[in-house]
């Protein structure tokens, strides 16, 4: 049927490459591929097109999905049958809206739908919240969730130009802070303070140990590899250890988390426990 819809692995197992590779191209836009609640997905119709494409240029394997012989349309979008939970505009297909207001397949959100999307998957959980166009965010959570917290929460990227298994990066840049002073997250009021990071086009969240952070100069870089990324897209809790030397103190390492927005409830509680063990360590 011209009409069916393949799945990742179904399009790794014919393209005989690992799935991962196949995640990797999907999220670089090298084939026609659209998501399903945070899953990828590929009309039949579209795999085999771009196949023939592909095999009629040589071979090379790394056509963007925008220019080779299919429609910026037909990359991003799904077909009109599917309840994507996504709907398409016809003048700018990247520009997508969530029913959350989240634009899915943008590289940045603004600060606002950034704390929509992030209250949205909490759902139920959040009793109270501060002004969501404010930065950061303060939320009263319901058990089992971790109390009274607050959320620094940036856009994860890629720099211009890099390769599909880089890195996405935040940029901390606190609200007021000046390119010549330093930056330090608020631990006050007995809150607990979650460094977040959100890859739109994956729809994974990131979350680096904010007490690793104390103190920062303007834009400072955060970064976290692609393949965890990619890991987290396929639906998985990722995990990735980063090794920190501070200037004024010993190295340690860091475990970070990136999880589906799904999975976000469970990567905070991780999370705290997370920090919590290295608390104790020290």
């Amino acid at each position: 049927m011209d009409d069916e819809i393949l799945t990742i692995q179904e399009v790794a197992v014919r393209l005989k490459l690992a799935e991962r590779t196949v995640y990797a191209m999907a999220t670089a836009r090298e084939f026609p591929a659209f998501k399903i609640r945070g899953q990828w997905r590929v009309r039949r119709s579209d795999f085999e097109a771009w196949l023939q494409h592909i095999i009629a240029a040589g071979g090379t394997g790394h056509s963007n999905a925008g220019g080779d012989g299919l429609s910026e349309q037909q990359a991003t979008s799904a077909p009109a049958n599917v309840n994507t939970g996504i709907t398409p505009s016809p003048t700018a297909p990247r520009d997508a809206s969530t029913a959350s207001g989240v634009k899915a397949l943008s590289d940045r959100l603004t600060q606002l739908d950034l704390h929509r999307h992030f209250i949205a998957m909490l759902g139920k959980g959040v009793t109270s919240h501060s002004a969501l166009s404010q930065k950061p965010l303060e939320l009263d959570l319901a058990s089992p969730f971790p109390g009274r917290i607050r959320i620094y929460l940036f856009n994860a990227t890629r720099p211009p130009g890099g390769r599909p298994l880089g890195e996405h990066k935040v940029q901390l840049i606190m609200p007021g802070q000046r390119r010549d002073e330093r930056g330090s997250f608020d631990h006050g009021d007995g809150r607990m303070v979650f460094l977040v990071g959100y890859a739109a086009e994956e729809d994974v969240f990131v979350l680096w140990d904010a007490g690793l952070y104390p103190d920062f100069a303007w834009s400072r870089n955060v970064q976290v590899k692609a393949e965890t990324i990619v890991e987290a897209s396929a639906g998985k809790l990722a995990t990735q250890q980063r090794h920190l030397r501070p200037a004024d103190g010993q190295a340690v390492t860091e475990t970070l988390l990136a999880a589906p927005a799904s999975r976000l409830v469970e990567a905070m509680q991780r999370r705290v426990q997370l920090t919590r063990e290295r608390m104790m360590q020290t």
